[in-house]
Protein backbone atom coordinates (compact mmCIF):
# COMPACT_ATOMS: atom_id res chain seq x y z
CA UNK A 1 0.00 0.00 0.00
CA UNK A 2 1.20 3.50 -0.83
CA UNK A 3 0.13 6.89 0.43
CA UNK A 4 -1.91 8.72 -2.19
CA UNK A 5 -2.86 11.71 -0.02
CA UNK A 6 -2.29 13.16 3.44
CA UNK A 7 -4.24 15.95 5.05
CA UNK A 8 -5.05 17.50 8.42
CA UNK A 9 -8.83 17.67 8.22
CA UNK A 10 -11.16 14.68 8.09
CA UNK A 11 -13.48 16.58 5.75
CA UNK A 12 -10.77 16.71 3.05
CA UNK A 13 -9.95 13.04 3.56
CA UNK A 14 -13.58 12.01 3.12
CA UNK A 15 -13.93 14.02 -0.10
CA UNK A 16 -10.77 12.49 -1.59
CA UNK A 17 -11.81 8.99 -0.50
CA UNK A 18 -15.18 9.53 -2.17
CA UNK A 19 -13.49 10.68 -5.39
CA UNK A 20 -11.25 7.63 -5.36
CA UNK A 21 -14.24 5.35 -4.75
CA UNK A 22 -16.06 6.97 -7.69
CA UNK A 23 -13.03 6.28 -9.88
CA UNK A 24 -13.12 2.61 -8.89
CA UNK A 25 -10.01 2.89 -6.72
CA UNK A 26 -10.25 1.21 -3.34
CA UNK A 27 -8.62 3.18 -0.56
CA UNK A 28 -8.08 3.03 3.15
CA UNK A 29 -8.07 5.87 5.69
CA UNK A 30 -5.49 5.87 8.45
CA UNK A 31 -5.61 8.67 10.95
CA UNK A 32 -3.39 9.72 13.77
CA UNK A 33 -4.65 11.18 16.99
CA UNK A 34 -7.80 13.16 16.22
CA UNK A 35 -8.56 16.38 18.03
CA UNK A 36 -12.20 17.37 18.28
CA UNK A 37 -12.49 21.12 18.58
CA UNK A 38 -16.25 21.02 18.10
CA UNK A 39 -18.67 18.47 16.65
CA UNK A 40 -18.35 19.94 13.13
CA UNK A 41 -14.57 20.27 13.04
CA UNK A 42 -11.87 17.70 13.65
CA UNK A 43 -8.19 17.65 12.83
CA UNK A 44 -5.42 15.11 13.05
CA UNK A 45 -2.14 16.02 14.69
CA UNK A 46 -0.20 13.45 12.63
CA UNK A 47 -2.28 13.78 9.50
CA UNK A 48 -4.84 11.54 7.89
CA UNK A 49 -3.40 9.21 5.29
CA UNK A 50 -5.23 7.73 2.36
CA UNK A 51 -3.59 4.53 1.20
CA UNK A 52 -4.13 2.71 -2.08
CA UNK A 53 -2.65 -0.41 -3.61
CA UNK A 54 0.64 -0.11 -5.44
CA UNK A 55 -1.15 -0.87 -8.72
CA UNK A 56 -3.66 1.98 -8.23
CA UNK A 57 -1.18 4.54 -6.93
CA UNK A 58 -0.58 6.43 -10.19
CA UNK A 59 -4.30 6.65 -10.97
CA UNK A 60 -5.00 7.74 -7.40
CA UNK A 61 -2.36 10.47 -7.61
CA UNK A 62 -4.08 11.77 -10.78
CA UNK A 63 -7.41 11.94 -8.91
CA UNK A 64 -5.71 13.74 -6.00
CA UNK A 65 -4.00 16.21 -8.36
CA UNK A 66 -7.36 17.02 -9.95
CA UNK A 67 -8.89 17.52 -6.50
CA UNK A 68 -6.11 19.91 -5.48
CA UNK A 69 -6.42 21.89 -8.70
CA UNK A 70 -10.18 22.30 -8.33
CA UNK A 71 -9.91 23.18 -4.63
CA UNK A 72 -7.32 25.90 -5.27
CA UNK A 73 -8.98 27.27 -8.41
Amino acid sequence: MKEAYRCVYMEDALVVKSLLDSAGIQSRLLNGDMMDVNPFFSASVQGIQILVTDEDWEDARAVVADFKTRREG
